[in-house]
C-alpha cells in the first residue's frame, strides 16, 4: 500500500496514504496507477535517450542512476523466480542502490524453524530500507507490514529505555507475488505495456477488450490484472481448460462493479477474436492438484501461429507473464516466438522501469503526487427503528412477548437462530432464553422466521452485534423494559471486522499455525467479505455453510 498517517475521527480510523508499501492492486486508485505508469515512462526514456535523461535530471534534481543512491534493498524470495527477482535487483542496481537477499529459503534459518516474522525483523535491524518478497503463503506480504510496524515500535521503545541510538526506519514492503493472490509489480508492468501498445493505436487504457487465457484458477498475475478492470472499464473475455476457471466470487464481485465478463470456456479462438490484448498464462504445476493431466491441459490452451493466421487482422497482441513451460508442453508455440503480435519480450523488459519507479516512490526519492483516504470502521452502527412502546399481550408462547425485562432478536433468517445463539455466546452463558424457529412472519415476502428471546436485562456487546449484523442483517433487536418495547434497532456492519470469520483459504497466512496472525475481513457490501490478507472473496452463505464464523467467548 502506502506510507500512512492514522487519525481517529469519531471512532473511525482514517488512514491517509502517501506512497509506501506495494501489497495489492486493490489498494490503488486509478489516478495513483497512472502516476506510477507516467513515472516509469520517464525512467524508460531517461535510460534510453541522453536528451530525455537530462530532462529527467532537471525535473527530479538527480539522474536515474543516482535515484536510489544510499539505499539498501533486500530481495527475499521463498519461491523460485527469474524475471521478478533479477529485474528487481537490476532496477535497484541501475538506480544506485545496494541490493542483496536470498532466492530460496534453503540457505537461511527458515530451514531451522525460524518464523518469517523473525527473519524480516532481522533485515529491518540491519538497515534495509526496502524488502521485496515472494512467498507461497497468501497474505504474508500484508501481514509483514504489520509485523515490521510492531517491531519498529518495540525496538524504538527499547532504545529509548536504554538511552541508546537507533535511527533506521521501518522498511517498506513490495509484494513480488504471494501464492495465488496478488502480484502488483507484474500488474503495473502489464498495464505499462498495454498502455504503450494502446497509445500506438491512438487509444488509452480505458475501455479495452482483454482476454484472460488458461490458468485462471491459480494464476496471481491475471488475478491482479483483472482486479483493476473496474477502474479502467476493461471488458473481460475468458477461456480456460475445465477446472481452471476463475474464482466465482471474484467474478461475481467484478460484475457487481459493472465489469462485462464473457466466459468462452474452452473456446480459446473466440476469446482471442474478441480481444485487443490476450493475456495468456502458464498452468502452474507447482500449484495444480496431484493427478492433474498437465500435458493435456496445456495442449488444450496452446496458442500457435495457425490460430493467429486464422484470426488475421483481428488477432490480438499476445502477452504472458513468463516463463513458458516448454519442458511439459509449450502453452505458446515456438512458431509464435518472433510473431509481430507477440509482445512478451517487451512486456518482460518493462519490469525494469516500473520497478525503479516503484522503489523511487516508496523510498520517497520522488514525491508521490496523489494521496488517498481510507476510512476503516471496525464498529457496528445501530439503526433506530420506530416503536410505540405499547405492552404486548401474550397470545402465543412463541411470540415476541417478554413478561418483564429482556431482549428480542426478531426476523432472523429461517433456520439460523440456534447457530446465531451459539455464535454470539449465549449457549455457554447462564442466560434464560428461548430460541424459536419456523415461526410465522407478518412480512409477505418472508412467510417464516426465527427468533431469540433473552428473559432478563442484558446488554449485547460490539462483537455480538457484529455477529448479528453478519448473519441476520435484517434482524430487529427490541429492548424490553417492564414488558414494553422501549427501544428497537437494527445492527449494521462497518467496513471491517476482526476476529469474526476464519478465512476459507487454507494457504492464507492466517491459517499458518506458527505465524500468529489474527483473522481480519473487509465487508464489501451485498454479503461479500474479503480476507484482509489473502484477499479471498467470501459470501455470507459460504461462510455460514462451511461453519467459519468465530464464536464470541
Amino acid at each position: 500500500m502506502f506510507f500512512r498517517w492514522e487519525i481517529i475521527i469519531n471512532d473511525f480510523l482514517v488512514i491517509v496514504f502517501l506512497m509506501k508499501d506495494i501489497i495489492s492492486m486493490n489498494d490503488f486508485t486509478k489516478d495513483e496507477i497512472i502516476a506510477v505508469l507516467d513515472c516509469a515512462k520517464e525512467v524508460k526514456e531517461a535510460i534510453h535517450d541522453e536528451n530525455l535523461a537530462k530532462r529527467f535530471e532537471e525535473k527530479y534534481s538527480k539522474s536515474v542512476k543516482d535515484l536510489l543512491k544510499g539505499e539498501k534493498v533486500a530481495t527475499l524470495f521463498l519461491e523460485n523466480s527469474t524475471r521478478t527477482n533479477f529485474s528487481t535487483r537490476a532496477a535497484a542496481g541501475e538506480a544506485g542502490a545496494f541490493v542483496d537477499g536470498f532466492a530460496t529459503m534453503e540457505h537461511t534459518s527458515l530451514k531451522k524453524g525460524e518464523t518469517w516474522e523473525q527473519t524480516i525483523c532481522m533485515f529491518a535491524g540491519y538497515g534495509y530500507s526496502s524488502i521485496v518478497m515472494r512467498s507461497t503463503w497468501e497474505g504474508l506480504s500484508r501481514w509483514s507490514v504489520e509485523a515490521l510496524e510492531k517491531n519498529q515500535k518495540h525496538i524504538n521503545e527499547i532504545s529509548n529505555n536504554l538511552k541508546t541510538i537507533y535511527s533506521y526506519k521501518r522498511p517498506f514492503i513490495i509484494n513480488a507475488g504471494d501464492g495465488r493472490n496478488q502480484h502488483p509489480t507484474q500488474c503495473f508492468l502489464d498495464l505499462f505495456t498495454i498502455r504503450e501498445v494502446a497509445n500506438s493505436h491512438g487509444k488509452g487504457l480505458d475501455n479495452l477488450d482483454i482476454s484472460f487465457l488458461n490458468d485462471l484458477k491459480y494464476g496471481r498475475t491475471n488475478a491482479s490484472l483483472m482486479s483493476v478492470a473496474p477502474l479502467f472499464n476493461f471488458r473481460l473475455h475468458l477461456a480456460h481448460p475445465p477446472r481452471f476457471g476463475p474464482d466465482k466470487n471474484k467474478i461475481g464481485f467484478l460484475k457487481s462493479k459493472g465489469v462485462m465478463v464473457i466466459d468462452y470456456k474452452e473456446n480459446f479462438l473466440e476469446a482471442l477474436r474478441n480481444s485487443f490484448v490476450a493475456y495468456h498464462s502458464r498452468p502452474q504445476k507447482e500449484r495444480v492438484a496431484k493427478g492433474e493431466d498437465l500435458f493435456t491441459i496445456k495442449k488444450m490452451g496452446q496458442i500457435n501461429k495457425k490460430m493467429f493466421d486464422e484470426l488475421e487482422s483481428s488477432a490480438p497482441y499476445l502477452m504472458h507473464p513468463l516463463p513458458v513451460d516448454s519442458k511439459t508442453f509449450e502453452e505458446i508455440s515456438f512458431d509464435m516466438r518472433y510473431h509481430p503480435k507477440n509482445i512478451t519480450t517487451l512486456q518482460s523488459s518493462n519490469g525494469l522501469y516500473v520497478r525503479i519507479a516503484l522503489l523511487a516512490f516508496g523510498l520517497k526519492k520522488i514525491d508521490f503526487p496523489i494521496g488517498s483516504k481510507i476510512i476503516i470502521n471496525n464498529n457496528v452502527s445501530l439503526i433506530e427503528l420506530e416503536t410505540n412502546g405499547k405492552e404486548r399481550e401474550l397470545t402465543n408462547p412463541r411470540s415476541g412477548y417478554i413478561d418483564g425485562d429482556g431482549i428480542v432478536i426478531d426476523h432472523i433468517p429461517l433456520g439460523k437462530a440456534r447457530r446465531l445463539a451459539g455464535i454470539i455466546g449465549l449457549e455457554n452463558r447462564e442466560v434464560p432464553k428461548v430460541i424459536s424457529d419456523y415461526m410465522p412472519s407478518k412480512k409477505g415476502d418472508v412467510p417464516k422466521k426465527d427468533m431469540i428471546k433473552i428473559h432478563l436485562k442484558y446488554e449485547l456487546d460490539r462483537k455480538q452485534l457484529q455477529a448479528i449484523a453478519m448473519i441476520a442483517p435484517l434482524a430487529t433487536i427490541s429492548i424490553i423494559d417492564d414488558s414494553r418495547v422501549v427501544r428497537k434497532f437494527r445492527a449494521k456492519l462497518g467496513n471491517f471486522v476482526e476476529g469474526r470469520i476464519v478465512c476459507g483459504n487454507q494457504n492464507c497466512i492466517t491459517n499458518v499455525v506458527f505465524e500468529p496472525v489474527e483473522n481480519k475481513h473487509k465487508y464489501l457490501g451485498n454479503n461479500f467479505f474479503q480476507c484482509h490478507y489473502c484477499e479471498k472473496m467470501d459470501t455470507l452463505d459460504l461462510i455460514y455453510n462451511e461453519k467459519r464464523f468465530i464464536y464470541v467467548e
